[in-house]
């Protein structure tokens, strides 16, 4: 017995093929059962929306043309009566817009005085007073005709009129006429459907006009008949038709829609008389598309079902491109997806290999791939063997005066001359914070040892000597050994050994190249912003321990060094964040708080400035013990912090900033004394308000 699989591609292509067959036996029957009133309704309900869109637009076509005769009537020729302004003006107008056959300016008497059709202004001598058009515009209103015949051409038109009123009433009229032909050449050039077409008619008009359609005036009485449904008439000719029509009473017209009735039937014979020819060939087609299809997409199918099959054993091949060509377009597009995601997982798996081999601040390979190699270099296969272990010196050190930042360009700097000193087939590992280690295979006679130590202390020089260059110190042990001799780990040890004997002898000269790159560090601190601000709070001290009696010259000297020095510890702050213009974030805030931090710490380097370690520590902390860092405030705050924290925040307030206007004298020791008990030691902010605005009375009364 066959059995069909409905859901595999195959079994659901058989499946709406047999769909597809029935459908084709019963649709006839369905045709047949379809209701004829049903398409008359439809027909006529197209009928009747063609109609309202025309006649929606033969209204906007007047009020088109009406707006521009309206806007004729305002031209300055015509408001100051010159007739020969009006006729060049008219003519003009008339030689650059197709739609009017002529435009005319009459008299209150109802004579056109000016006639764009004519040679030159004047009298035509014939009246228009007793048209409907002239009755209006002497009330005042504005016209549109229906159909008539011109006086002066002859031809059917129609006249669309705005009167021209002044302070003594009626002062004639100007009128705009289009001939009815412009007019049917637009509405016949709207077909209906293929043998359709519009008519527009005065039912009491000249003959003339229905025969423009090639029409009697007896069809078109019957046209205008039947404006509430859809009427069926015959012609002389024999030919039936079917019509709607629609009054447009604002112009005494009617707008008619007519076909031949032999349209309306066209479908219906030519479907049941072609109906059985074309279900076989589209039953043809349908078994030949089907089969190519399947073909095609089984294709498709079996190449990508062998692609997900290779990915899922680790071989990440993509589908080939010349294939998918030849592929259904959502096969194509499924392909090509798959491709993205196969070579989005080879670059992420590769991406994860060489995480899991490899340091991600230096690039170099890691602890494990290390551990790795000398499991591999144990074998004997790489004699002789020489394993060097390095350390970056001061690295703590560079930590914690000018933060992890500049510690990780000092780790990048150290791989960076590492790499440079090794052969190609060599290998440079970081295996821990500050350690890396290399290992060099068949180093005969340790000669690519020797050779290593002698390009790494060259290349720690060339990069000291760079501008900007990092306080870059490696220490070093080297050793070298066969499978026999020695084992790798033991090479490991003895060269470990090495380097911490190299440490130990160079321990006093690395501090001191940290040490002098701090103070060149701290020399362009004093360069920039902030020792602007630290000379000025130096000056300001200067003065204010100079008023004080009490103060020896001793205590008066460290005032002022603590003035010079207490913001040093910005050298650990990024640029970007204390050169900000703006306000700072919250985060930006929090890393500010730690200069004092890294400025008590960077000053304890150096023995002549250790003294000032405490009271720059301290100098941000508020009387009650608020500020940073936070603790116990009042009396157990040494005096030093205590005065520094006034002068630093007067200075800050007085001084210039990019992101605000400085404060006045006054107004900075007024808030130096509003925040007394709170922020300052009440005592020395108000000796230091007093102090301030004492001393800038008398600059200004000697000035």
């Amino acid at each position: 017995m066959l059995s069909v699989n409905f859901r595999s591609v195959k079994g659901m292509l058989g499946f709406f093929l047999v769909l597809l067959a029935g459908a084709m036996v019963l649709f006839p029957v369905l045709i047949g059962i379809l209701s004829f009133r049903d398409s008359w309704l439809h027909t006529e309900r197209d009928m009747a929306q063609a109609l309202g869109m025309q006649a929606d637009f033969i209204r906007k076509w007047f009020v088109f043309h009406q707006n521009t005769v309206r806007s004729i009537s305002r031209l300055s020729s015509v408001n100051a009566r010159d007739l020969v302004g009006i006729y060049d003006d008219f003519s003009s107008f008339e030689r650059s817009n197709a739609n009017f056959e002529s435009l005319s300016y009459v008299n209150t008497s109802g004579f056109p005085l000016v006639h764009s059709d004519m040679e030159g202004p004047g009298n035509t001598g014939i009246s228009v007073a007793d048209r409907p058009y002239f009755i209006a515009a002497a009330e005042g209103r504005e016209y549109i005709t229906g159909i008539i015949t011109s006086r002066s051409s002859g031809r059917s038109v129609v006249v669309i009129s705005v009167p021209l009123m002044g302070d003594d009433g009626f002062q004639g009229l100007v009128f705009g006429s289009i001939s009815l032909d412009t007019i049917l050449t637009a509405l016949m050039t709207t077909p209906f459907r293929s043998t359709g077409s519009f008519l527009l008619f005065d039912p009491s008009g000249d003959d003339s006009v229905f025969e423009s359609y090639g029409i009697s005036r007896e069809e078109a009485s019957r046209l205008g008949t039947p404006q509430g449904g859809l009427a069926l008439y015959r012609r002389s000719d024999g030919k039936r038709w079917l019509a709607k029509s629609t009054s447009l009473p604002e112009y005494g017209m009617t707008l008619a829609v007519r076909m031949e009735f032999r349209e309306f039937l066209a479908p219906y014979l030519t479907g049941l008389a072609y109906f059985g020819g074309i279900s076989i060939l589209l039953m043809a087609a349908s078994f030949l598309i089907s089969a190519a299809l399947y073909r095609k997409v089984n294709s498709s199918l079996s190449l990508l079902l062998e692609a997900v099959e290779r990915t899922g054993d680790g071989k990440f091949s993509p589908l080939d491109p010349q294939m998918l060509e030849k592929a259904p377009l959502e096969m194509k597009k499924l392909g090509q997806a798959f491709n993205a995601m196969a070579n989005s997982l080879k670059s992420k798996t590769e991406e994860l290999e060489f995480r899991s081999f490899h340091d991600e601040l230096t690039g170099l390979y890691n602890r494990a791939f290390f551990d790795d190699a000398l499991i591999r270099f144990g074998t004997g296969r790489f004699d002789p063997v020489t394993v060097a272990m390095c350390d970056v010196n001061g690295l703590k050190l560079v930590n914690d005066t000018l933060g992890h930042k500049a510690g990780d360009g000092l780790l990048r700097a150290a791989a960076d001359v590492l790499r440079k000193s090794v052969r190609k087939s060599d290998i440079v590992a970081r295996i821990g914070g500050d350690e890396f280690a290399v290992l060099l295979p068949q180093d005969e006679n340790g000669e690519a040892g020797r050779r290593f130590k002698e390009k790494l202390a060259s290349n720690i020089r060339e990069y000291r000597a760079n501008d900007g260059a990092l306080p870059l110190n490696i220490a070093w042990g080297v050793a070298t050994g066969v499978k026999d001799g020695h084992s790798v780990e033991t090479l490991v040890q003895e060269a470990d050994k090495g380097m911490y004997a190299f440490k130990q002898t160079h321990r006093a000269s690395s501090r001191k190249d940290v040490l002098e790159y701090l103070s060149e560090r701290i020399a362009l601190v004093r360069k920039d912003s902030r020792d602007r601000h630290m000379a000025a709070c130096a000056a300001l001290m200067e003065i204010f321990a100079a008023s004080r009696p009490e103060f020896p010259a001793e205590k008066r000297d460290y005032l002022v060094r603590l003035a010079r020095n207490h913001d040093l510890g910005f050298t650990a702050i990024p640029r970007e964040i204390f050169d900000k213009p703006g306000p700072l974030t919250e985060e930006e805030y929090e890393v500010i708080k730690r200069h004092p931090e890294r400025g008590a710490y960077l000053v304890s380097l150096f023995p002549d400035m250790a003294d000032l370690r405490e009271d720059i520590l301290l100098h941000h902390r508020w009387w009650n013990g608020a500020g940073y860092p936070e603790g116990e405030g009042g009396e157990t705050l040494p005096e030093g912090a205590r005065i520094m924290a006034v002068v630093d925040a007067y200075e800050a307030m007085t001084g210039d900033k990019t992101y605000r206007d400085p404060k006045s004298p006054s107004a900075a020791a007024a808030e130096l004394r509003r925040c007394a008990g709170s922020q300052f030691d009440p005592y020395w902010a108000e000796e230091f308000a007093r102090f301030i605005l004492n001393f800038h009375e008398w600059e200004e009364s000697i000035s």
